[in-house]
């Protein structure tokens, strides 16, 4: 075989190899904590990921507007859009350390991350279409229960990290789940707290392999630059 016949055979396997990595589609995450006096609260954040461009919104509540996140590694900004009392509002921030604790965690290959020995029990479902298996792992603050699907390659832990976009957020969700030493979404999740804190549940609901384009657009926003 000739040399270039080679080198190009090995650049399209590299390049699927690649493209495999790169999930784009859409889903809700569904976050609930159940503290011992039997008080419950939840979340629900909506994550939606381009070929280029990354969405979350986060719905707020007791009136407060949404918060839509656009992230955009093309031209390394992180625009943050609202809509109050019919005023359409938004900033941008530099993508950097400063502003995204999470971002080198939020671009990390899939299959790069920590990894341990998966505790499969053996135990199997079908969550959202996909077939899972639990998988049991431990950290220093919870016990899990994680039903792994292995179509879907996507990190957990990249996920988090879009939520901790501002000055002064940090990582701690991050490393939480890199504790765990699981690479992939699970989609569904029971945190027993070893400390006396809420436990936490958390699901993947809503799967869609399809975006709209719209979610990215911030058309008719009157946005304002954050500088470094």
């Amino acid at each position: 075989m000739k040399k270039h016949t080679l080198l190009l055979i090995l650049s399209i396997f590299t390049f699927l190899q690649l493209y495999s990595q790169k999930f784009t589609g859409s889903f809700d995450l569904v976050v609930s904590q159940q503290y011992d006096n039997g008080n419950q609260r939840g979340d629900t954040l909506s994550y939606f990921f381009g070929k280029d461009k990354t969405a979350l919104i986060i719905h707020a509540k007791r009136n407060q507007p949404d918060l839509r996140l656009i992230f955009n590694v093309q031209d390394s900004t992180i625009t943050g859009l609202f809509e109050h009392n019919g005023i359409k509002g938004g900033y941008i921030l530099p993508m950097n350390d400063k502003y995204w604790p999470g971002m080198n965690v939020a671009m990390r290959d899939y299959g790069t991350g920590p990894r341990t020995k998966l505790n499969y029990t053996g135990k199997t479902k079908e969550i959202e279409g996909y077939q899972t298996r639990e998988v049991l792992a431990v950290n220093g603050e919870y016990t899990a229960s994680l039903w792994m699907p292995e179509a879907i390659e996507l990190n957990m832990g990249s996920v988090l990290a879009y939520q901790s976009v501002g000055a002064g957020k940090d990582a701690k969700e991050i490393e939480l789940f890199d504790q765990f030493g699981v690479e992939g979404l699970p989609l569904e999740m029971l945190l027993k707290s070893k400390t006396g804190r809420a436990d936490v549940i958390i699901r993947v609901i809503h799967i869609s392999k399809t975006v709209d384009e719209n979610i990215f657009s911030s058309e008719g926003y009157s946005i304002s630059k954050v500088d470094n």
